[in-house]
């Protein structure tokens, strides 16, 4: 096995089966039926978002964002938020996040917003309640999704995607996202393993001082979000696995060995040993806990 039929691997591996996929499709259309019943007119739209939609989606990481869109008139933002959770709790388990609301026994996030201008069927601009402080964020789910489109690295994405897992690194998806998109701007590589070297390398000299741009607003800097040690983790996280890539011989058993390694996976070094990839632990409380993801 060469280290590109590895990659290849892990991303065949991470597939989303059409059993999962169906079971998606009729949990979104039964939570939109819902709210359609209760707000009737009041929708605008509803526009289907998160790793799904953009096609950045990984087995292991699975999620829809069910974006509900209110007329500009209907409510104020806080009362469009809670009503939207009062609705859904009637017949789910449901959780406050910072702009949606969960229900994790369907993988579904419904995400409340208002639009900004009705007149304009073209658009998109909305702005959702933050629950956290009690403010507002100017979001459009239609600019995030054609910033992955244009951005031809969506293999990249989900490999690091499966990385972060594996290495039990908590980076909202969101970030991930446009952090690889970042990383790769410009870049003259085209073999999938150089790409995914450059994004480790680009992670080890920049994410502590990071800036990533909500594409749909340039005032939303989505690393102001995550925690600083959680920038230092996958700055370690990924300077460990470079270290891995020093030094290795051209052959391909010490090259599969080696990227094996950076994916966490230790089973050993041979060509047809590849077994199953393990996760780190850690000790600390908070590793255990994922982050709420912020609208993408």
């Amino acid at each position: 096995m060469t280290v590109t039929e590895y990659l290849e691997s892990l991303l065949e591996g991470e597939k989303i089966n059409e059993e999962d996929k169906e079971e998606i499709v009729e949990n979104r259309e039964e939570v939109e039926k819902a709210l359609r019943g209760k707000f009737g007119d009041e929708i605008k739209t509803v526009k289907y978002s998160g790793s799904i939609a953009k096609h950045t989606a990984i087995n292991s990481s699975k999620d829809l964002d069910l974006a509900v869109h209110f007329k500009h008139d209907s409510f104020s933002l806080k009362e469009m938020y809670e009503s939207v959770f009062d609705v859904l709790k009637e017949n789910y388990n449901v959780r406050k996040q910072k702009v949606s609301i969960g229900l994790p026994d369907l993988n579904v996030d419904v995400v409340p917003g208002r639009r900004i201008d009705d007149k304009d069927d073209s658009n998109n601009d909305v702005f959702l309640y933050r629950s956290d402080d009690d403010s507002r964020i100017k979001t459009n789910i239609e600019k995030h999704k054609s910033h992955i489109t244009n951005s031809g690295c969506r293999y990249e994405i989900k490999l690091m995607k499966i990385w972060k897992n594996k290495w039990n690194v908590k980076f909202k998806s969101f970030a991930v996202e446009l952090l690889v998109i970042q990383a790769l701007n410009g870049s003259s590589k085209i073999i999938l393993k150089d790409r995914i070297k450059e994004v480790l390398d680009y992670i080890v000299e920049n994410v502590e001082e990071i800036n990533l741009i909500d594409p749909a607003n340039s005032n939303n800097n989505v690393a102001d979000m995550i925690e600083d040690y959680k920038k230092m983790f996958i700055k370690t996280t990924a300077s460990t696995c470079l270290s891995y890539l020093e030094n290795v011989n051209d052959d391909q058993d010490s090259q599969l060995s080696a990227w094996k390694k950076v994916f966490n996976d230790f089973s050993g070094g041979g060509s047809n040993s590849y077994t199953g990839i393990g996760v780190v632990t850690r000790n600390t409380a908070d590793w255990g806990r994922q982050p709420d993801r912020r609208h993408g």
